[in-house]
């Protein structure tokens, strides 16, 4: 039995600047980090002769590779050469699915991962973020990103520079002192609004050449927040953090509702600065403090539910038993 797991992240800066078109003719820049929450796969050998899957609230049992509904699975089992092996797999996820924080990639990540160790494979985390992003950006053709498997796979906190399907990444820089403090002041909440990022983000691919100018901003405040975390100017991490999400309310793509405009105006109105992360409005909230004023954005937001986390360093692992 095959078990992989991989983190989850959040985002902080540059985020919608990973899309296909726009990294081949701009280059796309991403600050972000993962974090202590993960997905994980578990493969086994079936010897049923079937292939019998079960994957967020969903059970799939097939014969044959092309009867599989789930894209991420289908394609894995294509890419990696096990469409013919009857095979037991499981998704567990600590987030149910379509929330903002980079699980679809993260997914994608964790079944190569698996299968390929499965198969007697030993693959780096450039492999796999170069693998998975083949198949939810050039396999499934996809508005999906470069980011979210380039992440997932490293793990860490990261600037992750995209030159058309060439990567590059960084460690962000900072003391421990500075992280520390950004840690004790960046909190999440769960909202438990899931939906898919595919509409949105098919609407911005679309409108690309509108949305050049935002995503230029978008790009340098990557940049940006590196040198603030770099200097530890806790108060220019988080107007860089909020400013993503004002930019990101200004790309096509239905990025903004009354919910969005509520949370963050009751966070700006407590001191803080909030940030919708994915490529949509996700299930999640995160909420940058400089202050430090961490109870009164509790106090502002009772109607979401705090979730406590923290950052993880690794990326996706595997476990053989």
């Amino acid at each position: 039995m095959i078990v992989a797991k991989v983190p989850l992240r959040i985002p902080l800066a540059g985020g919608l600047t990973d899309l296909k078109h726009y990294t081949q003719d701009f280059g796309g820049v991403t600050l972000s980090t993962t974090i202590n929450r993960h997905v994980y796969i578990i493969i086994k050998e079936s010897y049923y002769g079937f292939t019998d899957l079960h994957y967020q609230d969903k059970h799939e049992r097939v014969d044959t590779i092309d009867q599989i509904r789930n894209d991420l699975i289908r394609e894995s089992l294509r890419l990696t050469g096990l469409e013919n092996t009857p095979l037991q797999l499981n998704v567990l996820t600590d987030f149910p699915g379509e929330s903002g924080l980079g699980g679809s990639g993260a997914i994608t990540v964790g079944l190569l991962h698996a299968m390929l160790t499965f198969q007697g494979n030993t693959v780096t985390p450039e492999q796999l973020f170069t693998q998975a992003a083949q198949i939810e950006v050039e396999i499934l053709d996809g508005a999906s990103g470069y980011h979210d498997p380039t992440i997932c796979a490293i793990g860490g906190f990261k600037l992750i520079e995209y030159h058309g399907n060439e990567i590059l990444s960084r460690d962000v820089t900072m003391s421990e002192r500075t992280k520390k403090e950004f840690v004790n002041k960046l909190l999440l909440f769960y909202s438990g609004r899931h939906q898919p990022s595919k509409p949105s983000l098919n609407i911005l691919s679309r409108q690309l050449p509108d949305a050049y100018e935002v995503l230029h901003e978008m790009k340098q405040l990557a940049y940006n927040l590196e040198q603030a975390f770099g200097v530890g100017d806790l108060s220019k991490i988080g107007e860089t953090i909020g400013q993503q999400q004002k930019l990101k309310q200004q790309l096509p793509g239905h990025f903004r509702d009354e919910f969005v405009l509520n949370v963050t105006e009751r966070v700006q109105q407590a001191g803080g600065y909030a940030q919708i992360p994915g490529g949509k409005i996700s299930a999640f909230v995160i909420v940058c403090c400089p202050k430090g004023n961490v109870d009164e954005i509790r106090a502002a937001l009772p109607d979401l539910q705090e979730v406590r986390f923290e950052l993880a360093t690794e990326g996706s692992q595997v476990r053989q038993f």
